[in-house]
């Protein structure tokens, strides 16, 4: 018997918006992040946030990825 979410139940982060560290106040002291550094340019992606959707798809420096939890 199939369980769980259905195919595509689960949206991924498309182009997640990009804000200076300073200004995420929803981010908590202990809070975990995946850091992306690609030529010299760098992102945060919070664990808590990625960890609902489980993938986000992102350009850094002109170079698309794909982050997947």
């Amino acid at each position: 018997m199939p369980g769980g979410v259905s195919k595509g139940g689960i949206p991924d982060l498309i182009d997640p918006p990009v804000i200076p560290g300073g200004e995420a106040d929803y981010m908590l002291p202990d809070d975990r992040v995946f850091g992306v550094p690609i030529d010299g340019q760098y992102r945060a992606y919070s664990l808590r946030i990625v960890n609902r959707h489980e993938m986000a798809n992102d350009v850094i420096a002109g170079v698309p990825f794909a982050l997947a939890y």
